[in-house]
């Protein structure tokens, strides 16, 4: 939906001014509405909260809903700049965000409030030389594993982000976005594209420090193959702060083979804590594979697997954990904006005393 027609003049009204919408300038509305039908069952003891199935109204299982305001200029020369607001939704309760502050049963904060404009908040500069993004912006590793990934980015069913991103299971510190950033990527180079980032501290007292990434993704024709390190000392909302000394490196590689008749993709990861204490004091192996497959012209059937090893560092307190998540679903689109899906996930953290979760989801996407 084109909005300069009817949003600048309204601007200008309210300013008091005259304002022109130039050609070369557009700006849009845009975002995506997940809502589904789900009974949720995750590995626990058995009779736990975790272990009981629990039906409900939910929404962001395929993808997380959010609203987007973005415009761009061409300055001419090849040369564009623009920008991006994105504000995660649960549009099953109205709210914003991806979750509320919350505690464990210590009183300790185990994730903070999302801020608005949580998914992103940023100004770029885009020309021959590649592109600069100064501001909030997706976070490295979760890019690449979107990217090699046949459920994207959906925290409720896919098994890497749930084993990586997820506030429950995940063991990343840095969040799927990072703030006060800077990143820069270059132009294709015969396939090949290598971008980099920093997420600045932004404190006096040296309880944080800067976070830094360097990625690389070659692309020939169905084949794709991508590599990403960073290492993260500082982290913002919903996330919690780190504290002086801990940080996180986080590696990930990356393959993926369209076939025609099916696409097929493949994760591997490694996680380092470094300067934590207990539980967190540990260090995770993670992989995922994966196949998207067209069954009819419009329906597709999306099936993952993925597994984290976590281990245990001297001096921590966590045992060695196995733990599987294999998703399948099929997933229908109605037209190019809408599609419908279903899904059934079984969950395995193979710990003394858990038994095996399985979820199912029935639930529709409309993007606008």
């Amino acid at each position: 939906m084109s909005l300069s027609k009817c949003l600048l003049p309204v601007l200008a009204v309210s300013a008091g001014v005259c304002t022109t919408a130039h050609a070369q300038s557009s700006y849009n509305l845009y975002g995506v509405v997940d809502l589904s039908i789900a009974s949720m069952q995750l590995s626990g003891t058995e009779g736990s909260t975790d272990n009981k199935h629990l039906t409900k109204v939910d929404s962001n299982n395929m993808i997380t809903s959010y609203i987007g305001l973005k415009g761009v200029e061409d300055l001419g020369d090849g040369l564009k700049a623009g920008f991006v607001m994105e504000a995660f939704l649960r549009p099953d309760t109205g709210a914003s965000g991806r979750n509320d502050l919350t505690t464990n049963s210590s009183a300790v904060v185990t994730a903070k409030a999302d801020p608005f404009w949580s998914r992103a908040a940023n100004v770029y500069l885009q020309g021959g030389f590649g592109k600069v993004v100064l501001g909030r912006q997706i976070d490295p590793v979760y890019a690449q594993m979107v990217a090699y990934n046949p459920f994207g980015g959906a925290f409720g069913l896919s098994p890497a982000i749930r084993l990586s991103f997820n506030n429950k299971w995940g063991n990343d510190k840095g969040d799927s976005g990072w703030s006060n950033a800077v990143s820069y990527a270059t132009p294709s180079m015969g396939g090949l594209t290598l971008s980099t980032a920093a997420q600045a501290a932004e404190v006096t007292d040296g309880s944080e420090g800067s976070s830094y990434s360097l990625a690389a993704n070659y692309v020939n024709g169905p084949l794709a193959v991508g590599g990403v390190w960073q290492t993260v000392r500082s982290v913002e909302a919903p996330k919690v702060d780190l504290t002086k000394g801990q940080r996180q490196t986080f590696g990930l590689a990356n393959v993926s083979y369209d076939a025609g008749f099916a696409k097929f993709f493949a994760e591997y990861g490694k996680i380092g804590n470094h300067g934590f204490t207990g539980a967190t004091r540990i260090n995770t192996m993670l992989y995922q594979l994966g196949a998207s497959v067209p069954v009819t012209s419009a329906g597709k059937v999306l099936a993952s697997f993925g597994q984290s090893k976590e281990r245990a560092v001297e001096g921590g307190t966590t045992p060695k954990t196995l733990h599987n998540i294999l998703t399948v679903a099929y997933d229908h689109f109605l037209s190019k904006r809408t599609d419908t899906y279903v899904a059934v996930m079984m969950d395995n953290e193979k710990l003394t005393g858990f038994k095996k979760g399985y979820s199912y989801v029935a639930g529709m996407r409309h993007a606008f």
